[in-house]
């Protein structure tokens, strides 16, 4: 193997083993509220990936599906060195504070990539909410959200209250396939349904 191929492979493998770090960071929004044993960010991505497959072509706008998913898999990315800093903390920070903070750590990452610029270009549209694709995933992830802490409450935490009232939590809201979602759910989490 050439010295170049070998320092490519080197490359992958220290971008692989970072990012691996999320399947080790809680979200600490559930953390705070009690939830013990919750979700790391890495399971939180995955079900945010999984909603978009499930969603791209059910949507009335154009959507490009590879954009969507690829979004969706590095939208919590930064974490892995950050961690997840939940809603309070970042309204304390400042949200800009935070996101040039992740971008930087993106960045890191990725340098020397052949195609690192285009993820974090990539990142950035859903940082922005610059792009259709960018702002499904922001209200993907919101969902997503929502979905995980009905579980929480039919496993008997009953201190997740403030997600739902929460208005920061629907601002991302604008697609109506998603609102659809978030009213049936918000229907049967009021019925007390169990969605299993």
């Amino acid at each position: 193997m050439s010295d170049s191929k070998k320092d490519g492979v080197s490359r992958l493998l220290r971008i692989i083993l970072e990012a691996n770090e999320l399947k080790s960071i809680p979200r600490m929004g559930w953390t705070v509220r009690g939830v013990r044993n919750g979700e790391s960010v890495a399971e939180h991505s995955y079900a945010v990936a999984l909603i978009a497959l499930m969603m791209a072509e059910r949507m009335s706008v154009a959507i490009d599906r590879g954009k969507l998913l690829a979004i969706a898999l590095l939208h919590d990315l930064p974490e892995y060195m950050l961690g997840d800093i939940h809603a309070p903390a970042t309204r304390m920070l400042g949200e800009d504070v935070k996101e040039a903070a992740e971008e930087r750590i993106l960045r890191r990452l990725f340098e020397g990539l052949e195609d690192g610029d285009r993820l974090v270009r990539l990142w950035k549209e859903f940082a922005d909410r610059s792009s259709v694709e960018g702002r499904l995933i922001r209200a993907i992830d919101k969902l997503e959200m929502f979905t995980q802490a009905y579980r929480y409450e039919r496993e008997g935490n009953r201190m997740l209250e403030r997600f739902w009232g929460y208005e920061d939590n629907t601002r991302d809201f604008e697609f109506r396939e998603i609102q659809e979602l978030y009213e049936e759910l918000v229907g049967m989490r009021e019925r007390d349904e169990d969605v299993t």
